[in-house]
């Protein structure tokens, strides 16, 4: 009678050993959770015995890469999103109970799509970002450039870029599962449309000279209201009259056009009157 009473109270011992209740946690105690594709997520198992072990098992979706068999492991997710995947653990301890099963639904989340488009543009004219596929990140340069030119964080419109220079400019998303995306974008320099007129005597030649980017085009600016002529290739005036100052308007033919403007004054000749013999 007294041996049986004895055993009782070996299993009654035993029984308190093997009900701890544990609970583990990505960053919560939630029984379904989320992760990102490709993501590496640490898991910790709560109230546990310090001599206890665990085994972790992972149905699908990944690898246990480190701490099998303690209650703190982490989990190298695949590359395929969806789920949900089950992550179960058991806990023996010292005595060799072997505690309820514990259980985690992990569904993989793909990352945000960090597409967007970046055109090439004139210095100096509008140039915000467009196509974001996932709004409401923000852009920076990356790398910096070395001079003042600065972004804006919220359109990835750059000001003071400079022409010739390509920027490359970063946009980071900002969902459950950011990323990120580099563009370039090149800065055209502005056509220089710099070019010379020099005032000329009434009827003679007067091309315009020293165009700096060739392949524009002449024209008055303003027309004149005579019947003066320009020659759209050259900036020769035809009857152009004397006394009078003309505007003279060239405007170049490349990526970034430009125009500049030139007054030219044509000089009346001497009215010599006839030659009379005393």
């Amino acid at each position: 009678m007294k041996t049986k009473t004895k055993d009782k109270l070996k299993l009654f011992c035993l029984i308190i050993f093997c009900t701890n209740i544990n609970v583990y946690s990505q960053s919560s105690s939630a029984t379904t959770q989320s992760v990102c594709i490709s993501s590496t997520e640490p898991y910790v198992l709560n109230n546990v015995n310090s001599t206890s072990t665990f085994q972790w098992v992972l149905n699908s979706g990944g690898i246990i890469s480190n701490g099998q068999g303690t209650p703190a492991i982490s989990i190298d997710w695949g590359t395929i999103s969806g789920g949900p995947h089950t992550l179960s653990v058991l806990e023996t301890d010292v005595n060799g109970c072997i505690g309820s099963q514990q259980t985690l639904e992990v569904t993989i989340i793909n990352l945000d799509d960090a597409s967007f488009v970046l055109t090439d543009y004139c210095a100096g004219s509008p140039n915000s970002a467009s196509s974001a596929v996932t709004s409401g990140g923000t852009y920076v340069f990356n790398p910096l450039p070395s001079g003042s030119e600065t972004i804006d964080v919220l359109t990835g419109e750059i000001t003071g870029g400079i022409g010739g220079t390509t920027y490359s400019v970063e946009y980071t998303t900002n969902g459950i599962c950011p990323s990120q995306s580099v563009e370039t974008v090149l800065v055209n320099s502005v056509d220089d449309a710099s070019f010379v007129l020099t005032d000329y005597c009434a009827g003679t030649s007067n091309v315009a000279s020293a165009v700096v980017t060739s392949g524009g085009s002449f024209s008055f600016n303003p027309l004149p209201s005579g019947s003066e002529t320009i020659d759209v290739l050259t900036g020769e005036i035809t009857g152009g009259i004397g006394g009078t100052t003309y505007s003279v308007e060239y405007t170049t033919n490349g990526v970034c056009i430009s125009s500049l403007i030139q007054n030219v004054l044509i000089y009346s000749t001497p009215s010599t009157g006839p030659i009379f013999h005393n």
